[in-house]
């Protein structure tokens, strides 16, 4: 196997991925997504309640209000209900004509908005009748964020295969493969050569989407050592997608259907219990979405990382054994 031989065809994979309009949107949609995730974090976390209020209220009030929910301050009732009536949730809190405080509210409030408001005042005003109690859980922060993390980082990888398979399509329609099979390269060279890039830019893709979208207090390099693991799939997804179709438009329908197999796993294993987890063993997603896990949930434990990452290669490469005659009979290359 030739170095030489294998550089090359990475060289021509990456003139053709940045010629590619479907590539090319391919190699940006992991960062793009990761920016729109990134400004939409903070609103889909926040749990705060909104409330508007006139001056009358005091400052006093006004003050105590903030130590529960988000106060904006408005000059008269007017604004205050048109300001309830805005497309987003918000509650109004007025004194009403017999001195008493009001909520008022648009009608098609979140059950949230709708009846702490109640509480709020309820609390203030008579400190102490409510009772309330707390079990500490041990999380300090919403497990959405990670999740969506690791499913976007596993959807990075799947282009660096999408780009495998697309440059092999590349051969079929313009008659390379055949002219590739009479001559010095190997399959294994080929294979690898093919591999190689798809392999790099999942690493690439995935790591500078999980950067944009903030990995916050995890190690780093536990990262990279699931994601370069968990790649080792998408090269095997990007063999498959150019072995089984023979032009883009069935590139574009294969990528579809192995899309959903990559990423159903991870969707299980969040969804169902735990009970039901070994009938997805065999599946190597599962075992990078569970060392995801493992590091932005759990411990961050390096043997337990290490573990889960090296069953992901393993069940990977077994896949690969299972799928070599089938690739090779697709890729009618010299031995």
């Amino acid at each position: 196997m030739k170095l030489s031989r294998i550089g090359s065809i990475m060289k021509r994979d990456m003139r053709h991925s940045l010629r590619d309009f479907i590539l090319v949107y391919g190699l940006l949609a992991p960062f793009l997504l990761a920016f729109i995730l990134r400004a939409l974090m903070p609103a889909v976390g926040d749990t705060a309640i909104n409330l508007v209020v006139t001056g009358e209220l005091g400052e006093e009030m006004i003050g105590r209000l903030r130590e529960y929910a988000r106060v904006e301050v408005v000059d008269d009732r007017r604004q205050l209900e048109s300001r309830v009536l805005a497309p987003d949730d918000a509650a109004g809190i007025v004194i009403g004509d017999n001195g008493a405080f009001e909520v008022i509210l648009e009608g098609n409030e979140a059950h949230d908005t709708e009846v702490l408001p109640g509480i709020i005042l309820a609390d203030i005003l008579s400190p102490g009748q409510l009772e309330v109690s707390g079990v500490d859980l041990g999380r300090v922060g919403s497990p959405l964020k990670p999740m969506l993390s690791a499913l976007l980082a596993m959807m990075a990888m799947l282009i660096g295969g999408m780009v495998i398979g697309f440059n092999i399509i590349d051969d079929k329609e313009n008659a390379t493969l055949p002219a590739l099979a009479v001559s010095p390269l190997s399959r294994a060279e080929y294979i690898a050569g093919r591999s190689a890039l798809g392999l790099i830019l999942a690493v690439v893709l995935a790591m500078g989407s999980l950067l944009i979208i903030g990995l916050g207090p995890v190690s780093i390099w536990q990262v990279l050592v699931v994601v370069a693991a968990g790649s080792t799939l998408a090269v095997l997804y990007g063999l498959y997608t150019g072995s089984i179709a023979d032009n883009q438009l069935s590139g574009i329908a294969t990528v579809k259907v192995g899309s959903l197999a990559f990423l159903i796993a991870p969707l299980l294993t969040a969804l169902i219990a735990e009970k039901f987890h070994p009938g997805l063993y065999w599946v190597p997603t599962y075992w990078t979405y569970r060392a995801f896990q493992e590091v932005f949930f759990g411990a961050g434990a390096w043997g337990e990382v290490l573990r889960l990452a090296g069953i992901n290669v393993l069940v990977s490469l077994l896949f690969l054994a299972a799928s070599w005659r089938l690739l090779s009979r697709k890729l009618a290359l010299r031995g």
